[in-house]
């Protein structure tokens, strides 16, 4: 071998050794950026110490202020009202996981192209977020969303640099964007029974006696009058299905003697009641569950002990459930869901022959 050929060899080592240390520093400098990028460093390692969270608009309003009371977060404003808290998480994951795409301007004068001027401006376009935990707060203002492009502007309260962040961040402006707004959702294949009975002791009662019977019975329908559609009888088992509340108040200070009272039993076993009443123009409805009072049982194999016993406890853990979550509210629901839910009889019928 000669020696010109062993010089290459060398030289050829040393090259790839170069590369070699050059592509670790690279790797080095990229993992430092990565860490440095972050729109908010180091509110990854405090995020689950996060117990309220301030939603502030223009003028320096406090919109809605969101506390967390053990596992649970709740609304101050609406008497403490659970908060939705998948949104929440998902706006304080994406805050803490932000990173800065680039750098835009720490010039005052072009906040408001951005929407992150201060929010003690009447004019501000953005909102802020208040996030205390820890002993410490750290507030943030979200602006606009890119036009073009991913992403969103926000600025670090009383930090003078903007920039444009790697996540989209939705966050509500209205009280009742922050709210689990859903009250109960029966689904109207669950639904054996549903009997509404009026203050003055009307009645009306709509049946069927398996899920596998498509339509209802009305029951007392009288002999001599039609139904003024199926559709509107079996749409009262669609009475609790995707009931959404307006607002949330304490159950006291309610007069509920002239309540329209809603029964709704499920084949399962369940039982649902609810009181509505129409106070000053807004629609009002409480609700408790239970197990039926009379010999009713879930459609079960009776020779299955097992599974038996597994409906009962299904029973009880939906009760449970239910109550749990209404117990001492009175929700303010829509005039259209409040309408559906106190149909009278003649309702159902069709008109009375002149003869």
């Amino acid at each position: 071998m000669n020696r010109g050929f062993i010089y290459l060899l060398v030289a050829t080592a040393l090259v790839v050794l170069m590369v070699f240390m050059l592509a670790q520093r690279d790797d080095s400098v990229q993992d430092n950026g990565a860490e440095t990028a972050l729109f908010m460093p180091g509110l990854q390692k405090v995020i689950n110490e996060v117990d309220r969270v301030n939603v502030v608009t223009p003028g320096n309003v406090i919109l809605v202020t969101l506390e967390k009371s053990g596992d649970q977060w709740h609304v101050e404003q609406m008497n403490d009202y659970a908060a939705d808290w998948p949104k929440l998480k998902k706006v304080l994951a994406a805050l803490a996981t932000a990173q800065i795409v680039e750098n835009k301007t720490d010039n005052p004068d072009y906040y408001s192209r951005l929407g992150v001027e201060d929010m003690a401006s009447e004019n501000a376009d953005g909102v802020m977020l208040e996030l205390s935990g820890g002993g410490t707060t750290r507030s943030v203002i979200i602006g606009h969303k890119a036009k073009g492009r991913p992403g969103q502007y926000a600025r670090v309260q009383l930090e003078a640099a903007s920039a444009l962040i790697d996540q989209s961040i939705d966050v509500p402006t209205n009280l009742l964007g922050w709210i689990d707004k859903r009250i109960v959702d029966i689904n109207a294949s669950e639904v054996a029974q549903v009997e509404i009975i009026h203050p003055d002791q009307e009645r009306v009662l709509v049946m069927r006696i398996s899920a596998d019977q498509k339509d209802f019975d009305l029951a007392d329908k009288p002999d001599d009058r039609e139904l003024r559609s199926i559709w509107a009888v079996n749409s009262l088992a669609n009475s609790l299905s995707l009931l959404d509340l307006q607002s949330a108040q304490s159950a006291i200070g309610n007069d509920w003697s002239s309540a329209v009272k809603i029964r709704v039993l499920l084949f399962s076993g369940v039982e649902i009641f609810a009181d509505l009443i129409n106070k000053d123009d807004e629609f009002l409805m409480r609700l408790k569950a239970g197990k039926p009072q009379s010999d009713y049982q879930p459609i079960v194999d009776p020779d299955d002990e097992e599974i038996a016993e597994e409906a009962e406890g299904a029973v009880e853990q939906q009760v449970a459930a239910i109550n749990q979550r209404v117990n001492g509210w009175v929700y303010s629901i829509s005039e259209e869901k409040y309408e559906a839910l106190v149909k009278k009889q003649e309702d159902l019928l069709k008109p009375a022959s002149a003869e």
